[in-house]
């Protein structure tokens, strides 16, 4: 089981795409405490073979790991606390706190009154919260402004999952993890 969700882990971070994570490294930490980080730049592919993990990198040598003996794959450095993801640029939506545990609050911003519709989405796709609200006028009764929304997680598995919020005719998606 633990190797699934070692191999899990790392196809789901390279696989959705590095897009929304301002991360410039991958770390693996085995459980002797050894923690190697590896630039994105430098990492060719990850392969996954039985119970191993090969780090093929771009100057042709290899790197294998035994999943058992791997504590974690992150690209955060937790010896300084490096953040895994940051607010998007050009981005109207924001998600905090991330990773969230109970409670994940969005901040979005639109440009006229109408419907938002938040979606909650695990990393198969299956639609797991939707809920539509309706976008506030500012005060000064100007159309659009900030919105918030406070959408209950606890009830979602520990993992990375993607937000949608679609409003004002676009689409907007911000990864987080479920602690």
């Amino acid at each position: 089981m633990r190797y699934k969700k070692v191999i899990l882990c790392a196809l789901l971070l390279l696989g959705i795409g590095l897009t929304g994570i301002k991360a410039q490294s991958m770390y693996v930490k085995e459980h002797s405490g050894i923690q190697t980080p590896y630039t994105l730049s430098s990492i060719k592919k990850l392969t996954f073979a039985g119970a191993n993990m090969t780090v093929n990198k771009a100057s042709g040598s290899d790197d294998s790991y035994v999943l058992s003996e791997i504590q974690y794959l992150s690209f955060t450095d937790f010896t300084t606390d490096v953040p895994l993801y940051d607010k998007q640029e050009n981005s109207t939506i924001n998600l905090y706190p991330n990773p969230v545990i109970d409670q994940l609050q969005i901040s979005y911003e639109t440009l006229k009154e109408g419907n938002a519709k938040v979606e909650i989405v695990d990393v198969q796709g299956k639609v797991l919260y939707q809920q539509t609200m309706i976008s506030q006028n500012l005060p000064t009764g100007q159309a659009g402004g900030t919105n918030h929304a406070v959408i209950p997680v606890s009830q979602l598995s520990k993992g990375l999952y993607v937000c949608l919020l679609q409003s004002d005719d676009k689409i907007e998606i911000i990864k987080f993890l479920k602690n």
